[in-house]
């Protein structure tokens, strides 16, 4: 017997949910389902959604088992049942290893879009789809409110995007972020089909049910408009860094961000703090924006306008040199590090290496030994910027990447410029931003989003 319900029964608009995506040359998806109401929801939506076409890509269906709790394998198994009858593909992939002691949820949602990562690769889908609704959305900014309070970005107030990229290669969707929970659980009764609910979500020693706790039953009109309006504010300010970026920064080689000072006295203020934030972010390897406070300071050092001075800063280097603003990474806790064959890292928050050959690399920092051994090469390169700049290191023969010696590398071995603010996880809300960064650098344009980013809530 079907479980899809009939034209008289059906409540919810489908087109409302799915229509603004862009299935075209489309394979296959995947489907993030736990067990949970959300997730199983959206699994029965998209099936339903798939019945009303003429053509629509394989739906794979994915239960990450943390193993955190006795339950977690018979809730997976469960889903599996739920997706045989339905005839769809389903697999279990667990969260292996010593499971940390602290910081559980964060990490075992790192753990959790790394294996819905590999699974999507694994069929070549480009969509991961993920069943976080309206009250995850106001949970969310509560907690972020509160957080900015106490110094926090206002950023993240935003709220979750419509949809974000992972590893700059799957967007991760999320469709039914306009959709209360009790819609969508009245939905599966009227399927009549179960959950199962994790018991975490009652417990009080979390935050998020805290919060969730005192929205339940809520009118939420008011925290999507406020989240509506800041996402608004967020996508502005990005579209305008984006445009007004490439017109007074030059990145020579990847190494050193140079900033005409005249030009960047044109800038309005919100957009020199986020546009300085980015700076250091990328510059000095780091996977967020620095705090408020820390790009406040870099902006009244560079408003001073005396020159020859440096400025330690967010693993940077801010100096005033003659009439340029200089940002690059400065030559202290650098890590030397050793790359196996088949291995793939990340060096300083910089660099992806990938060591393809059959010998091991090390790559580390150039130095200043080095330095006074190439000035001849430094034409467009100033030279405190090099000292931090790349080099790998194969059976003691030395390829300095600032000077383009990709020649030298052994068959097999990739290094490229790695950015943590975007290459992890690319929210939305800023494309524009990290399309504008990958085009300054040279870099390879990450992949477009499929869905419009504003959530019209």
């Amino acid at each position: 017997m079907s479980v899809l319900p009939t034209s008289a029964e059906k409540s919810i608009d489908l087109n409302g949910i799915f229509s603004a995506i862009d299935f075209d040359g489309v394979q296959s998806i995947v489907v993030a389902v736990s067990g949970g109401s959300d997730s199983l929801a959206l699994l029965y939506l998209l099936l339903e959604y798939r019945a009303s076409r003429n053509s629509f890509p394989e739906i794979l269906a994915v239960t990450i088992d943390h193993g955190l709790r006795r339950e977690s394998r018979d809730e997976a198994d469960y889903v599996g049942e739920l997706c045989r009858q339905a005839n769809i593909n389903h697999r279990i992939l667990q969260w292996q290893g010593e499971k940390p002691g602290t910081a559980v949820s964060a990490k075992a949602r790192e753990a959790r879009y790394k294996l819905l990562c590999d699974a999507a690769r694994s069929v070549g889908a480009g969509m991961i789809f993920s069943g976080h609704t309206l009250d995850d959305q106001a949970e969310t900014f509560i907690m972020r409110s509160a957080r900015s309070k106490s110094g926090g970005s206002e950023r993240g107030q935003a709220g979750m995007a419509p949809a974000s990229l992972l590893e700059r290669q799957v967007w991760l969707l999320r469709p039914l972020l306009n959709m209360r929970r009790e819609e969508l659980r009245s939905y599966l009764r009227r399927l009549g089909i179960a959950w199962r609910d994790d018991p975490s979500n009652e417990s009080s020693k979390y935050e998020r049910v805290r919060v969730r706790k005192t929205i339940m039953g809520n009118d939420l009109t008011p925290f999507c408009r406020e989240i509506r309006e800041r996402a608004s504010d967020r996508v502005r300010i990005n579209a305008e860094v984006a445009e007004t970026l490439p017109g007074c920064v030059t990145i020579t080689r990847g190494i050193v961000a140079e900033i005409d000072h005249r030009r960047w006295g044109l800038l309005k203020p919100e957009i020199q703090q986020l546009a300085v934030g980015v700076l250091l972010a990328v510059m000095g390897g780091q996977s967020f924006l620095p705090a408020a406070t820390a790009c406040k300071r870099a902006l009244k050092f560079i408003e001073e306008t005396t020159w020859h001075r440096k400025l330690s800063l967010g693993r940077c280097i801010i100096e005033m040199r003659s009439g340029k603003i200089l940002i690059y990474r400065e030559m202290r806790s650098i890590p030397a590090v050793n790359v196996e064959p088949g291995v793939s890292v990340v060096w300083d928050g910089r660099y992806r290496v990938a060591n393809g050959s059959r010998q091991p690399l090390v790559i580390e920092a150039c130095g200043a030994r080095r330095l006074g051994q190439l000035k001849d090469r430094l034409k467009d390169v100033y030279g405190p910027s090099a000292l931090s700049s790349p080099v790998i290191v194969v059976n003691g023969a030395d390829c300095l990447q600032v000077f383009d010696d990709h020649g030298k590398l052994p068959e097999g071995v990739i290094i490229e410029r790695h950015f943590g603010l975007f290459d992890n996880i690319l929210v939305g809300y800023d494309e524009l931003l990290a399309q504008c960064i990958a085009m300054m650098f040279k870099m390879q344009a990450y992949k477009r989003s499929p869905v419009n980013q504003i959530n019209k809530n």
